[in-house]
């Protein structure tokens, strides 16, 4: 028999679960989508695609023959070393011989206290491009030769100052598999994807540091990566700073041109996703318990209650169980549809919820004074 605060409690989540079902629909068949383009226009705008790298063997290699084999005529690719110890810079090296024309290699200056590596990095770059759109894309992408184009294009669209994108994620690990297109679904399905673009309330915010594609004269307008140099999240705070200052941002599904392999097993996605969790919510302590309970009574509480309802024969308990995880089954459906998962990636929505509580409060322990977040071999106090 369920109680009545139990049966109001359940009524509350179906109902939000319900909302959250509501936009992810919305985003499938309303959310932008970087589609590939293979007409040249006569007049061409030059851009410059800066790449900050920091011991990126694994990728750097077939990141950069990407970008240097791009149909699009009048580009440049500037990659900074970002003081690596591994075997980066070698590897740059070799390709300047390769691609002598096209490739320019920066080593970095010293990071600063009061600014984080990857601001500091891509800042460096920004100062050298010379294009009248800058695209800020990772050392761990893959672009198809139609990449450049097909992102001015839909940024013409648009007409968007920034135009931040989700790429297709190379997924090897199981860990990879739990928590990577997690992500996604917070992507798809807490905010409609028009209002990142139809509105300037800075609120309705989202963005991919993967893929950021600028105006320059937009970027510099804001005062670039400047502005968010002790910021953990980036990404999100120069789409903010872009809508405060009345520019348009659009996010996009770019999955049919660019492919990234963010992680590689558990450690990589244990820690990548704890350096930045936290600071996603703005540090606000309210807010991020609030989500942290969301997701826990939204995606792991209702499997429970079908497990609960079946060994107690409490029918009514189970069919609330089974509504609410089909419910949370469907939000993770329909991202997994908008970015080309696996099928099976739907019945791991309660695996995720509770991976990514463990490493939300791994995030906010970093956060604190004496630890700091760790991340490609600095620790980030601020």
């Amino acid at each position: 028999m369920i109680s009545a605060f139990l049966y109001w409690t359940l009524w509350l989540i179906s109902i939000v679960l319900l909302m959250i079902s509501a936009i992810s629909l919305l985003n499938l068949f309303t959310f932008v989508r970087v589609r590939r383009k293979l007409d040249i226009e006569y007049q061409s705008p030059f851009i410059s695609i800066l790449v900050p790298a920091r011991n990126e063997e694994r990728g750097i290699r077939e990141c950069i023959e990407s970008l240097c084999n791009q149909v699009y005529p009048a580009y440049e690719v500037l990659v900074l070393n970002d003081d690596s110890t591994d075997s980066t810079k070698d590897i740059l090296e070799e390709l300047k011989v390769l691609y002598p024309d096209k490739l320019s290699i920066m080593d970095g200056t010293p990071l600063p206290s009061d600014w984080i590596g990857k601001s500091h990095a891509c800042y460096q770059l920004s100062q050298k491009a010379k294009g009248e759109y800058i695209l800020f894309t990772d050392a761990d992408t893959v672009h198809s030769p139609y990449s450049l184009l097909s992102l001015l294009r839909t940024s013409g669209e648009y007409q968007a100052d920034l135009l931040t994108a989700v790429p297709n994620q190379t997924l090897t690990s199981f860990w990879e598999h739990v928590m990577v297109p997690f992500m996604h679904v917070l992507y798809h399905g807490y905010l409609p994807n028009s209002l990142v673009y139809s509105t300037n309330d800075s609120r309705f915010s989202a963005a991919n540091g993967q893929i950021m594609f600028f105006r320059y004269d937009a970027y510099h307008m804001i005062g670039g990566h400047a502005s968010v140099q002790q910021s953990l999240v980036e990404d999100i705070d120069l789409a903010k700073n872009m809508k405060r200052n009345k520019g348009k941002v659009v996010l996009a599904n770019a999955i049919d041109i660019v492919s990234c392999s963010m992680y590689s097993g558990f450690k990589e996605v244990f820690n990548g996703f704890s350096k930045n969790f936290y600071s996603g919510f703005s540090e606000n302590i309210l807010i991020f318990i609030f989500f942290l309970l969301h997701v826990f009574t939204a995606y792991i509480i209702p499997p429970i209650l079908v497990l609960i309802g079946y060994f107690s024969e409490d029918q009514s308990l189970m069919i609330w169980g089974i509504v609410l995880t089909v419910l949370g089954m469907l939000i993770r459906l329909c991202s997994t549809i908008q970015f080309s998962f696996p099928l099976y990636h739907v019945i791991l929505q309660p695996l995720s919820g509770l991976f990514a509580i463990i490493i939300a409060c791994n995030s906010f322990l970093w956060s604190l004074p004496k630890h700091g977040r760790k991340w490609k071999g600095r620790i980030y106090t601020t």
